[in-house]
């Protein structure tokens, strides 16, 4: 050991102190220039917000935390909340551990066995779901326009159908079902079949979503409306949802045992309460990013379906969404190939702030250069 630092130090005997600095600084500057150099990964793969939750939230599940931390939650006024919000009553809301949680509790309860009709594509896990329950997907093409087809929908439902499902705003594309468009399915459906929505991303949609679900609620027994935290709210990692029904058998059954957390109680109440105008500047954003995208690429083969939220669903008439993918992993800019969906000619990309939409559009106009 000491002999090796002898022949360490020998190097620099005949240097002298200038050179020694030169030295040094060279090595420096040749450390930064490599640092810059280093293009940091851009994730688009997650559907997640990209943004923390606001603080008030963060605080009020940590006050929750230490609180009751031994106690077993009472989700009475979360449920009161949810209920207000959205135009129904308390027994009509099952809080949950996140939408996806939710619908796989809700297809095991009425899914079992027959065919479910999907609109699709849509959330990827939504097919699984119903195969775990018993039950056989369907799927409906969506309208040209990216969003589930009521009609087609409708028109799908046979003697062995027994749900229809569907995301509104969707899941990848970000295309909505009008709510009178959705209220007409709703009326439409023979009774024995259950009509289960996805509106993980509606507080990205435009219009007033309260009298949007109490109507939907009204117009039939068997409907179910899911809701997630995760998105606008930022609270993926809380995995906090809710679940909205006629069914008191099947809110019950949707309700865990034991309840959700405390924390993640007291966060999602705090974002029912005063999380209304973070949600419009989140809505607002992701409208920017979309338009920002959307001019950007204009004139080059990609595109993508008008919408809302900060999903997208981007084609190229060039090159196959595969080739699209490798090409931005090249970038160090990953986003998720359609084939997950079992499509060859699209990628999903969850945008984030402008900086990555900048970045995006440059690596996507050089792939059409």
């Amino acid at each position: 050991m000491i002999r090796r630092l002898r022949e360490y130090y020998r190097q620099f005997e005949e240097l002298s102190p200038d050179e020694i600095s030169r030295d040094l600084r060279e090595r420096r500057d040749a450390e930064r220039a490599s640092a810059l150099a280093e293009v940091p990964a851009l994730d688009l793969t997650t559907p997640a917000w990209h943004e923390p939750p606001d603080a008030e939230a963060v605080n009020a599940a940590t006050y929750a935390l230490r609180r009751s931390v031994n106690a077993y939650p009472d989700d009475g006024p979360l449920r009161d909340a949810l209920a207000a919000r959205h135009g129904v009553v308390p027994d009509q809301v099952a809080p949950g551990h996140g939408a996806g949680e939710l619908l796989h509790a809700a297809f095991r309860a009425i899914g079992t066995g027959g065919q479910v009709a999907v609109a699709w594509p849509a959330w990827g896990p939504l097919p699984r779901l119903v195969h775990e329950a018993g039950g056989v997907p369907v799927p409906v093409p969506l309208t040209p326009a990216g969003a589930a087809d009521a009609d087609a929908l409708g028109a799908a439902v046979g003697r062995e159908t027994t749900a229809v499902a569907l995301c509104t705003p969707n899941d990848p594309t970000g295309a909505t079902v009008p709510p009178a468009d959705l209220l007409v399915l709703a009326q439409r459906l023979d009774e024995r079949v259950w009509l289960v929505v996805d509106a993980a991303l509606a507080e990205f949609a435009p219009g007033d979503e309260r009298s949007s679900v109490a109507r939907l609620l009204a117009a039939r027994e068997r409907v179910l409306v899911v809701r997630s935290f995760s998105k606008a709210h930022a609270m993926a990692g809380f995995r906090a949802g809710c679940a909205l029904a006629n069914d008191e058998e099947l809110i019950e059954r949707l309700s865990p045992a034991g309840g959700v957390s405390a924390p993640a109680q007291a966060a999602m109440l705090w974002a029912v309460r005063d999380g209304g105008a973070l949600v419009a500047r989140r809505r607002a954003a992701a409208a920017r990013e979309r338009e920002r995208l959307a001019a950007a690429l204009a004139g080059t083969p990609f595109s993508f379906p008008a919408g809302h939220g900060h999903l997208i669903w981007l084609t190229s008439s060039a090159q196959e969404g595969a080739d699209v993918a490798r090409h931005l992993a090249g970038s160090r800019i990953y986003v998720t190939p359609g084939t997950a969906w079992g499509d060859d000619l699209h990628v999903r990309v969850a945008l984030r702030d402008g900086a990555a939409t900048d970045r995006l559009a440059a690596a996507l106009r050089e792939l059409s250069a």
